[in-house]
């Protein structure tokens, strides 16, 4: 009987380090159950962070983008309005130099047109002072 009762006790603190075991064994389970869990929500939470971070990154080099099409077009109207008005500019500096052109030639056909007047009138003053001098002389001529 003692054997068996020395068996009896063996056996039973066999199955209650069993058990214990068993329970640390369902323990560190749950715990690497647990462990898993966070791990993968954190896992989870970094991979939206990282998504959420590319669609910024994307929308934002949308964005530059957008803003150096914008920027690119407003150059090109400057570029192009700058040219119109060089045209502008350079066709009105023509304009001004035909227009001095024929004011420089109107002038200098006028003050031909004035030489040529006051040749004229020289001449005339000259013939008719010979014709006075001529009549003077009939007439003192007649009156002797």
């Amino acid at each position: 009987r003692r054997a068996e009762a020395e068996r009896d006790a063996v056996q039973q603190q066999l199955q209650q380090a069993i058990a214990e075991r068993d329970q640390q064994h369902t323990a560190s389970l749950e715990e690497q159950r647990q462990a898993e869990a966070e791990r993968d929500a954190v896992q989870q939470q970094l991979q939206q962070a990282m998504a959420e971070r590319d669609q910024q990154h994307v929308a934002s080099l949308e964005e530059q983008r957008r803003a150096e099409a914008e920027r690119n077009v407003v150059q090109q109207q400057l570029q192009q309005a700058m040219a119109e008005r060089d045209q502008q500019h350079a066709a009105l500096l023509e304009e001004q130099r035909r227009a001095e052109a024929e004011r420089d030639a109107v002038q200098e056909q006028l003050q031909q047109a004035m030489a040529e007047r006051d040749e004229q009138h020289e001449a005339l003053l000259g013939e008719q002072r010979r014709a006075e001098a001529e009549r003077d002389a009939v007439q003192q001529q007649l009156q002797q």
